[in-house]
């Protein structure tokens, strides 16, 4: 359930390459996003989350 919300500023220059990523593979912004942090590593057991 995706229940956290995360705001993040960009430059006009980095938000027209998230919204052009997410063109060229026919999803939203935030599907982008999710991908890239899918990738991450897996969080610790000693991680805090708010």
């Amino acid at each position: 359930m995706r229940d956290k919300r995360l705001v993040v500023r960009v430059t006009e220059y980095e938000l027209l390459q998230l919204q052009q990523e997410a063109d060229n593979r026919g999803v939203s912004n935030s599907d982008v996003v999710r991908a890239w942090i899918a990738q991450l590593p897996k969080p610790t057991e000693n991680t805090t989350s708010d």
